[in-house]
């Protein structure tokens, strides 16, 4: 019987680890897809079994990386493998600088019980988390003092955003403005409608946040620009925000008029490449959008991320 167990153990320690390998499975996720920076979020692992094969070792590589800045760190993670069960696992992420995180695990090694051989098996599991800069950081700025920085807006650049209260429906005169035009009654009519709106504003703050310098500089960049935007939505102001894409070379720019026009801004930046020139945001403004008289530059100074208001000439 001692000659049956030293020959037969290893030989079913090994065949259960190939049986293992069919019936292991891994599940990542991010329970909150959007947080602060500076919060401290989690990661869901779900380590699941279908087979009554169990394993004392299973090694999970977790692969971490903040697209928008290009840092990437590895984090090795061991967990037990159950017999016809689940394990679970909440890993703390601390999210110390704006941008999109992604976690990735390609794969995961395990042992079989007797730890003779060493398994792989693909997995292929992703998660991704935006980080936008905290709500707490003080955003009382005199928005009064950058009142240069208002430009008229012409045309709205998101389509069907009103920006007061329609109170009536007329036929089209010479002299009104495009943005007032009610395309899809016109189209109905046969004739140009324009909306009659009440307390309607012409004109916008413009801010251009530059994506350009350290990456610890372009971060509170972004936070302070961020700030500046919810100062200007409290009082009202409607904002055109605008950044450089290196990527595209041009540049891009969203109408801001509330939070989630916000959001999806800074979602849209997290995909661009940093730039290291911060010089030439200015050149590129006047090059190639002369039209605009002046506008809110938020960028890094001697003293640190600050605004500065820029008058074209």
């Amino acid at each position: 019987m001692i000659l049956v167990l030293v020959i037969g153990a290893p030989v079913l320690s090994i065949i259960g680890v190939f049986i293992l390998k069919w019936g292991i499975d891994l599940e990542l996720t991010a329970p909150q897809s959007e947080v602060r920076r500076l919060d401290t979020g989690f990661l869901h692992l779900v380590l699941g079994n279908r087979t009554i094969v169990p394993s004392m070792e299973c090694e999970i590589q977790l692969k971490s990386s903040n697209t928008f800045y290009g840092s990437e760190s590895v984090t090795m993670i061991e967990l037990p493998v159950r017999a016809m069960g689940s394990f679970e696992e909440y890993i703390p992420i601390d999210y110390t600088m704006n941008g999109m995180y992604a976690f990735e695990i390609e794969d995961i090694r395990f042992r079989d019980m007797l730890g003779l051989i060493s398994l792989r098996k693909k997995i292929n599991v992703k998660a991704e988390v935006t980080v936008l800069p905290e709500t707490e950081r003080n955003t009382e700025f005199n928005t009064s003092d950058m009142s240069s920085g208002m430009t008229e807006s012409e045309e709205t650049i998101k389509k069907g955003h009103d920006f007061s209260d329609v109170s009536d429906v007329r036929e089209y005169i010479p002299g009104d403005k495009l943005m007032s035009i009610h395309w899809k009654l016109s189209a109905k009519k046969d004739s140009l409608m324009v909306k009659d709106r009440v307390a309607m504003s012409d004109q916008q703050m413009v801010v251009l946040t530059e994506l350009a310098g350290r990456d610890e500089d372009v971060d509170e960049i972004l936070s302070l620009s961020y700030g500046i935007c919810k100062a200007f939505m409290a009082d009202q102001i409607l904002i055109r925000l605008m950044w450089w894409s290196e990527m595209a070379y041009e540049f891009h720019e969203r109408q801001i008029i509330n939070e989630e026009d916000l959001i999806e801004a800074f979602q849209s930046m997290y995909y661009e490449k940093i730039y290291k020139d911060p010089d030439m945001t200015r050149g590129l403004m006047r090059s190639i959008r002369p039209e605009l008289k002046a506008y809110i530059d938020v960028c890094m100074t001697p003293e640190g991320a600050d605004t500065v208001v820029v008058e074209q000439d």
